[in-house]
């Protein structure tokens, strides 16, 4: 690793010593052209995955350029796990990997990547999941950020109705017949509305499923049975204009049913 990041290496482990046995998490920020590690606080209940804090985050951000994402592996190598893979590709950012292992710290390297394909990825709760898709084809389709939220595996079964939830908050309204970019939500394994999906052109859907690649499709008769809500964006109204479209959407969801679907140790959309 180049001579610069000297100081941040070591600053890392001092902050994985501290933090040991929980996993450790910081950013490496680069401030006026000079880089600075960032201790963050760990948001996970588990301690062997790590959740950076929203608001440590910022305050990073208001420092500088978000260069690296770092974090430990507690009494293990610093060999990246399934969901460190997924979390990466997802961030666009290089990312650091501390082990702890017998007192000895090492480190593994993960170069930033680009945008990941729409079609074709590997499935992983919470990551890279149906709602992950949904928030990057509005992005990079149509130039509109999605708020994310953070979700546990079997949210579905657990009480939690993710997408009936947070349809108002995140500036979706419904609509009788889908077009371009809308969203089409199914209860699909469970009777909660669960998994999202993209309407384009030609009846077709993108999507991803559990367990499968993510992937366009015609949008048939049982995926048209699992069908719950066709959501249309119209963006978030500031607090003091007229919100009867809102109420009119929260009335439509009353008496729904529950819905299927890990940043490291995150969970299914």
């Amino acid at each position: 690793m180049n001579v610069l990041f000297q100081k941040c290496l070591a600053d890392a482990e001092v902050h994985a010593l501290a933090e040991y046995p929980r996993e450790a998490c910081g950013l490496v920020v680069s401030v006026r052209g000079k880089p600075q590690y960032v201790s963050c606080r760990n948001q996970s209940e588990e301690p062997d995955h790590f959740i950076l804090h929203p608001e440590d985050y910022a305050a990073a951000e208001d420092l500088g350029d978000i260069v690296a994402v770092v974090h430990s592996h507690p009494d293990a190598g610093p060999e990246p796990s399934i969901h460190d893979l997924a979390s990466h590709a997802v961030s666009r950012l290089a990312w650091w990997i501390v082990g702890l292992k017998e007192g000895v710290a090492t480190w593994c390297e993960m170069p930033a990547k680009g945008e990941l394909p729409l079609e074709g990825r590997v499935f992983v709760h919470g990551i890279i999941d149906c709602y992950t898709l949904v928030r990057d084809y509005y992005r990079q389709v149509l130039g509109i950020t999605l708020p994310d939220f953070h979700r546990k595996d079997d949210w579905w079964n657990n009480g939690e109705n993710l997408y009936v939830d947070n349809f108002a908050k995140t500036g979706f309204v419904p609509v009788d017949s889908p077009k371009e970019g809308d969203l089409i939500v199914m209860a699909i394994g469970s009777t909660t509305p669960c998994h999202g999906a993209i309407w384009l052109e030609g009846d077709v859907l993108l999507h991803h499923l559990y367990g499968r690649l993510s992937c366009k499709e015609v949008y048939g008769r049982a995926y048209r049975e699992c069908t719950t809500h066709i959501m249309r964006y119209i963006g978030v109204k500031a607090p003091d204009e007229d919100r009867r479209t809102i109420k009119d959407c929260v009335v439509r969801f009353e008496g729904m049913g529950p819905v299927v679907g890990t940043f490291h140790g995150v969970s299914r959309i």
